[in-house]
Parts: C-alpha cells; sequence; structure tokens
C-alpha cells in the first residue's frame, strides 16, 4: 500500500517535517508575495523552528520566518509514514 499525500496548513506541520507546496491559499496580494519569497507550488520546504507565533521556514538555502496568518496560507503536502 503506498502513503497518501495529506494536504494540510503549513502551521500544523511539525519541526523537521519535510513537506511539499501545494497551493497558496488568501488574497492574490498574499500569495504574489508569498511567491516572490520562493513559496511556489511544487517547492520542498521544511519548518525549521516554531515560537507559537511563527515559524522559521526552510526553503532551499534560505530561511525565512512566517507570521501563524501567512503559513497558513501555505497548503503543503506531507507523506503519510
Amino acid at each position: 500500500m503506498q502513503p497518501r499525500d495529506r494536504h494540510i496548513p503549513l502551521v500544523f506541520v511539525g519541526q523537521g517535517v519535510r513537506a511539499r507546496l501545494v497551493s497558496i491559499g488568501g488574497s492574490p496580494r498574499i500569495a504574489h508575495r508569498l511567491a516572490e519569497l520562493g513559496f511556489v507550488p511544487g517547492v520542498e520546504l521544511s519548518v525549521v523552528a516554531d515560537n507559537g507565533e511563527a515559524l522559521v521556514v526552510a526553503v532551499g538555502d534560505a530561511r525565512l520566518a512566517l507570521g501563524y496568518a501567512l503559513a497558513q496560507a501555505l497548503i503543503v503536502a506531507v507523506e503519510d509514514v
């Protein structure tokens, strides 16, 4: 049996878990800004740190801090183990 992908907002991904960006919700302005930062569908990312209000996210070689409101707009696929 193959693992299935779960699509969830980035804020619910645990620290150190690798995920693939599926889509960006929110307004077109938010989606455009996140795309400028490298958050485009298909990119692999992981949560480096979570302080309860913001996430530090690894995207490629970059580390970016995102508040929960922006991280909620990022819908990712996490492979079930």
